[in-house]
């Protein structure tokens, strides 16, 4: 196991649920929920992207833009099932909707 593969487990099997049971419970205000929601998802995308390591060629970074993305858009989503939103998150969750092109 690497070190990264070593973070995203810790990541998303520890400190995601962890975070989210702290903000169903009330346990930490709505500004350093919403703080931690991002970074949390920030982080958890990072992770997700760079698994396999720095990629090298063009392809190897879109796999890694799209992994990122889908890292954030998954743990935002636990994070939103708890009334933690943003604006920016939220509407990365709707890129490719019929809502988000206005249709």
């Amino acid at each position: 196991m690497t070190a990264i593969e070593l973070v995203s487990t810790v990541l998303i099997a520890l400190v995601i649920p962890y975070a989210v049971q702290l903000i169903k419970t009330e346990a930490i205000s709505g500004n350093a929920a919403r703080a931690i929601a991002i970074a949390l998802s920030v982080v958890a995308g990072v992770v997700a992207g760079f698994i396999t390591g720095v990629p090298e060629d063009a392809a190897g970074w879109a796999t890694c833009i799209f992994a990122m993305i889908g890292g954030v858009q998954t743990a935002y989503t636990l994070f939103r099932g708890v009334g933690i939103t943003s604006k920016w998150l939220d509407a990365l969750l709707a890129v490719g909707s019929a809502e988000a092109d206005g249709e």
